[in-house]
Order: C-alpha cells, then sequence, then structure tokens
C-alpha cells in the first residue's frame, strides 16, 4: 500500500512538474517590451507595425518559426535578400530582444 502511495505522490509530482513547464513562460516580459520597441524603430517600415503586413514583398514575421532563434538571428546579423545587415547598427541584446518580441508573437505567445 505504502508503494502505491509513493508512486502515485510521483506521478503526481511529474505531471505537475510537466503542466508547469507548458506553461512557464519562454520571454521575459520586459524582453518582449523592450523587442517590441527596437521593432518598430528598425524593422516596422518594411515587415509592418505590429508585425503586420501582407507578406508579398516582404516576410511576414508573423510566421516565422519560433524554434528557430539562430536564423532569425543570422539573418538580422548578416542580412538576407533584399534585408540589409544590421551588424553594425544592433547590438547582440537589441537583436535578442527583436527575437523575443518575434518569437513571441508580438507577446501573445510569451
Amino acid at each position: 500500500m505504502m508503494k502505491k502511495l509513493q508512486f502515485v505522490l510521483v506521478c503526481v509530482a511529474a505531471l505537475t512538474g510537466a503542466a508547469h513547464a507548458q506553461t512557464a513562460a519562454r520571454f521575459a516580459t520586459a524582453s518582449i517590451d523592450q523587442g517590441r520597441d527596437q521593432y518598430h524603430r528598425t524593422c516596422a517600415q518594411c515587415h509592418g507595425r505590429n508585425m503586420v503586413n501582407a507578406g508579398t514583398t516582404t516576410y511576414d514575421l508573423r510566421k516565422f518559426p519560433t524554434d528557430q532563434q539562430e536564423r532569425f538571428v543570422n539573418s538580422v546579423t548578416n542580412g538576407k535578400g533584399n534585408m540589409p545587415s544590421f551588424k553594425d547598427a544592433l547590438s547582440t541584446e537589441q537583436i535578442n530582444a527583436l527575437w523575443a518580441y518575434v518569437g513571441s508573437r508580438g507577446g501573445k505567445e510569451p
């Protein structure tokens, strides 16, 4: 009986931990806010205010894969297609803040 109770408690603890891991925010609210401000200064003129654009002439960042941070950082740093490089204009911190904004879908998926 005691082993069953221990097993049940271990299962409950595991499930609680898994549920917490699924609801834990990937990005800090402050980073998303900082990224939003940077985005509107640097990116909105091409990618649209709040990332809203037709996606016909510039990439629709709302569709950017949220599991591809390295690709995002590389594109911003080195440029891609018609997008210029921002390696001399933005710090690593600013680029990471942009990722927090874009990777969270504009703060909708922290």
